[in-house]
């Protein structure tokens, strides 16, 4: 009889851990290029460094790239980790990985609520500092900027709702995988589980977490 984690056998623990790290790259791409989109069309003209709120705006977006990058980096080594589970360098690396990824995405998500909030307080006036006029009934008469204001406002909003979505997935497969590599690290105590060894000497022919023992690892 196989070896089972989780509850589940060998070959479908490999599936599930490497569908999360698939979730997680093609997450991180989205997070990446919903981020440039927002720095192209928006940031690149709210760059006014005395402006507190302008000045959140951009760390959150560049909080929002690096937790993208940590995401894809993170979806790609679950990836590897389901073809090679008995290596146990990969094991932490995916664990620590999993971890930095969810406390990051987590922190994006806050700095992007964060973000809508304000700019609805502010009715965008950081957004539209670079203008030659500061009241927001006025963009259709005096549109002296380098930009649409009369888009800019939802653009903006828009962008950072799609970012906020992603980062919550993000932080929700990311703690999913930081399980999966939990469970295959056998480490204790998982939520007051405890986690049975069947043998610590893979059978020659064999890795570590192949049909090599008649007794289940059950958790």
């Amino acid at each position: 009889m196989c070896l089972r984690l989780g509850g589940l056998s060998v070959g479908d623990f490999r599936k599930v851990l490497m569908k999360t790290g698939l979730v997680l790259v093609v997450l991180g791409h989205v997070s990446f290029i919903i981020a440039a989109v927002l720095h192209g069309t928006v940031l690149r003209y709210v760059a006014a460094p005395r402006d507190a709120v302008a000045l959140q705006y951009c760390v959150v977006n560049i909080l929002s790239v690096t937790s993208a990058i940590v995401v894809i980096a993170s979806g790609i080594a679950a990836i590897v980790l389901s073809r090679y589970l008995p290596s146990s360098p990969l094991r932490w690396t995916v664990f620590s990985s999993s971890v930095a990824c969810a406390l990051l995405s987590l922190t994006c998500a806050l700095g992007l609520l964060a973000s809508i909030a304000v700019t609805f307080a502010t009715q965008g006036q950081a957004l539209l500092a670079t203008c030659t006029f500061g009241s927001p009934e006025l963009l259709a008469l005096a549109p002296d900027c380098p930009f649409d204001p009369t888009r800019i406002y939802s653009s903006s909003l828009c962008l950072w709702g799609i970012s906020l979505v992603l980062c919550v997935a993000e932080t929700v497969f990311a703690v999913r995988c930081t399980q999966l590599a939990h469970q295959v690290l056998e480490l204790r105590p998982w939520w007051g589980k405890s986690i049975h060894h069947v043998s610590p000497e893979p059978m020659e022919g064999h890795d570590l977490l192949s049909c090599t023992s008649s007794v289940p690892l059950t958790l």
